[in-house]
């Protein structure tokens, strides 16, 4: 007997790829019947769509509901860029389960979903287990902990090991942590990997486990078929389904989406330029703003964050989220004064300028040029000056920044520096904040 386990993650809301998804999931439902399982890894919700940010990622939930999802995972951008309330209440209208081994709240014990579910598919019963990725100081700064995820997993497959036929691990680690889950724990028969946006166009093996990952952005859809001998697991292989040879859906949302973001923040704003190699007074005003909303010395943003211009008077929620269509927050970093001024010297160089930048929440394209605001350079003197006064290098100063320049890449620096996330507000909720600037 053969049962069909199809999987899909990092939609990215890309809802027009999903819709095509969802008809072919329809059509194999009707093939295989009660043999096969459809499950989504996360990252489904992606704010820069308009449905989903005016629905706040429950228009998502309805989607995957209508695909027949029956098992579901949260990735980084559910839990990371909604806000805790929301996404408590994100999956109350769900009709699939969502399990998470490794997602509970500050000071609790316990994982807030299941950490697994257990569903029998024609007398086989099959064991799913998800874990989600560690973004902890992220997580922390919203209330919740995702540490020590590998821990979560081996208590959930000591638990379920003897009462399960077959061990389907759902993961949003990414592909080097489900390589590592394939060789530490051989009882799981299955990998469905995601995060880091891979693909295998045929699995992977590692040992006897079986990977499998389907890409991003709904490109493919991805499908295990497992074979069984009675309640023996005999035989199993992948494949992906290019969605580009999918027949199209219409797809709505958006529209639906811009409808639903028609709220006025300001009846005459400024015209927005996109700029990619000067500044404007409108990324100026924003660097003013992430200072402020940070609390901080000083700030530094890049031009590339303006996605699309807007060409002023009245400005709505639908017009600004086009701008900044990011899952991007601010952050403030605390720096000695000679830090500070290796920051600035970096960044004037403008080392990314032309760089396509993918992924760190950054929802645009080219990089662009930095900006700075509240501090001066005297090339004369060689001299950095915050408010009038020469930056020394031993006294601590703050910086308000972006949180995608923590990672690690664009200033290494910043990865042992003293930081304190501002969240859940992202750039496009700090210029609404501060809209009579506009």
């Amino acid at each position: 007997m053969e049962v069909k386990l199809f999987h899909t993650n990092d939609i990215h809301s890309h809802l027009y790829n999903y819709l095509k998804i969802k008809d072919f999931l329809h059509n194999k439902k009707r093939q295989h019947k009660h043999n096969m399982v459809y499950v989504d890894l996360g990252d489904h919700v992606d704010r820069s769509h308009p449905y989903t940010e005016a629905t706040l990622g429950k228009g998502n939930i309805d989607i995957l509901n209508d695909a027949g999802c029956e098992v579901a995972t949260i990735g980084n951008n559910e839990g990371i860029t909604l806000q805790k309330e929301d996404l408590k209440s994100l999956y109350d209208n769900a009709d699939f389960d969502v399990i998470c081994a490794n997602l509970r709240e500050v000071g609790s014990e316990s994982p807030y979903f299941r950490p697994y579910v257990i569903k029998e598919i024609n007398g086989i019963k099959f064991g799913f287990i998800a874990a989600t990725v560690e973004f902890t100081p992220f997580y922390k700064a919203l209330g919740w902990e995702v540490s020590e995820s590998f821990d979560w997993i081996l208590e959930a497959i000591r638990e379920i090991n003897t009462e399960v036929d077959c061990i389907v691990m759902m993961s949003h680690l990414g592909r080097y942590d489900d390589e590592s889950l394939a060789m530490m724990f051989p009882e799981i028969d299955v990998i469905l990997s995601s995060h880091t946006h891979h693909y295998f166009e045929e699995g992977e093996w590692i040992g006897d486990t079986l990977l499998a990952a389907a890409g991003r952005y709904g490109d493919y859809v991805g499908e295990v078929t497992l074979e069984f001998d009675e309640k023996t697991l005999v035989g199993k292989r992948a494949r992906l389904y290019d969605t580009d040879l999918l027949t199209s859906s219409d797809d709505h949302y958006y529209e639906m989406g811009r409808d639903m973001l028609s709220t006025v923040i300001k009846d005459s704003a400024a015209p927005i330029e996109r700029r990619l190699y000067s500044t404007s007074s409108f990324i100026t005003s924003l660097a003013r703003m992430v200072r402020l909303f940070t609390d901080s010395d000083a700030s530094l943003i890049h031009t590339g964050l303006i996605v699309k211009p807007f060409e002023g008077g009245m400005l709505t929620d639908y017009d600004l989220h086009k701008v900044l269509p990011h899952a991007i927050n601010t952050v403030q970093i605390e720096l000695t004064g000679r830090e500070l001024k290796e920051i600035f010297s970096q960044a004037s160089k403008h080392e990314f300028k032309d760089e396509i930048i993918r992924g760190l929440g950054f929802r645009g394209d080219i990089f662009g040029c930095f900006v700075a605001e509240n501090i001066g350079y005297v090339q004369s003197e060689r001299e950095y000056y915050i408010n009038g006064e020469v930056i020394e290098d031993r006294r601590h100063y703050t910086l308000g920044t972006l949180d995608m320049y923590t990672f690690g890449r664009i200033f290494p620096q910043f990865r042992y520096s003293r930081k304190v996330y501002k969240m859940p507000e992202f750039l496009r909720d700090i210029v609404k904040i501060y809209s009579s600037e506009l």
